[in-house]
């Protein structure tokens, strides 16, 4: 219970960008971050090599989901927008968040191909 005190602590201090309702943050950094994050994610699923691969999924997850959620609050903004460019974007942002963890899934929950 004391690393939830801790990290609420630290969350009252961080920054808070991401509130800006101009799909800034999204754009430049959210759909980036998502799309190196899918290709990296689909290399992983295609590796064999099932326990290593697993602790490094996790390891690049965590940030990466992380980061996803803190962009999504930039993101929603941009779903107000029905029929826009702006309603778009949101859409491709969170479709590439749903992506990177079905593969994330994957990844874990695969079974060893090695038989």
């Amino acid at each position: 219970m004391n690393l939830f005190k801790r990290a609420g602590a630290l969350a009252l201090f961080v920054p808070v960008p991401a509130l800006a309702s101009d799909g800034l943050l999204t754009l430049v950094a959210g759909i980036p971050v998502l799309l190196v994050a899918t290709i990296v994610f689909a290399v992983l699923l295609a590796i064999r090599s099932r326990n290593l691969i697993k602790t490094l999924a996790t390891i690049l997850f965590v940030p990466t989901l992380l980061f996803g959620l803190y962009s999504a609050l930039d993101a929603v903004t941009l779903l107000r927008d029905f029929g826009t460019e702006n309603f778009s974007i949101g859409l491709a942002f969170f479709a590439l968040l749903v992506l990177v963890c079905v593969l994330f899934f994957l990844i874990v929950r695969g079974q060893s191909k090695t038989r």
